[in-house]
């Protein structure tokens, strides 16, 4: 499988606290990853350090072996998909225009879209149980709803990674679990998501990157397949408290435990 996103020796920082040390880390077509940790760890200031959207402390970035900073704006937009976990509508537009600014990337030298764009931003709203919304202006929309209506614009950007901070905020169970299956059946792309939610990567994703909280010493982000990063030693390091495995429909689902 092709390398779609790498770094190397990339540093993260927050003021002058360092985030992420040294992360050496692959993500292939068809991988599917979770960014794990504790509130505060870095997980979205690290996912848009990869997008592009925050310049890195050190290290590099690089998309299918081209580094970041050498790409331009459009040419990253065709290369990858960002959906922020918070959205500020300050414009009256419509959720189908919304949607549809997910296809500027790809827009003629006038800005004109394709006659097939329409369809394919009809088809995502549909794909995220959103199509009923496509008339509604956006700021009218719920939490939940503006959420389903972002995951339907970074799919109809039709780029081979996506990148999703925190994608299941503002969802009812219902719609994480069509969320998870969704990105689950998208074995063509990769996907980079970070949740909060153990159980619900356990459902959706291939692999792992999560950050430990050691009792001493810095943090640090261990990264593979998920089997081998979500174990109840990683967990416990990872979130303060003890992780117990249950299986459940040959499932393993992990509930925390008071010390």
């Amino acid at each position: 499988m092709s390398v779609l996103l790498s770094t190397e020796n990339l540093q993260v920082r927050a003021g002058v606290r360092t985030l992420v040390a040294g992360l050496d880390w692959q993500v292939k077509r068809a991988e599917r990853w979770a960014l794990l940790g504790v509130n505060g760890c870095g997980k979205t200031t690290l996912l848009r350090s990869v997008a592009g959207l925050l310049p890195a402390a050190g290290g590099s970035v690089r998309y299918e072996g081209q580094p970041l900073q050498r790409l331009s704006t459009r040419e990253l937009a065709r290369r990858r998909a960002w959906c922020p976990q918070q959205h500020h509508d300050v414009f009256a537009m419509n959720v189908l225009d919304v949607v549809l600014a997910g296809r500027q990337p790809y827009a003629g030298r006038l800005g004109w879209l394709a006659p097939g764009d329409r369809e394919l931003a009809l088809d995502c709203l549909a794909r995220c149980d959103a199509l009923q919304l496509a008339g509604q202006d956006v700021r009218c929309l719920s939490g939940g709803e503006r959420q389903r209506v972002a995951l339907a614009a970074a799919l109809a950007q039709d780029t081979a990674l996506l990148l999703l901070d925190e994608p299941t905020a503002h969802l009812d169970v219902s719609h994480q679990l069509a969320l998870t299956g969704l990105l689950a059946g998208l074995s063509d792309r990769a996907i980079v998501m970070s949740l909060h939610d153990v159980n619900l990567a356990q459902r959706c994703c291939t692999h792992a990157l999560l950050c430990l909280q050691p009792a001493s010493g810095q943090p640090r982000w261990v990264a593979g397949p998920l089997e081998q990063v979500l174990s109840e030693q990683h967990l416990e390091q990872a979130y303060g408290c003890r992780m117990l495995p249950v299986t459940l429909d040959s499932r393993t689902y992990y509930l925390p435990a008071q010390q």
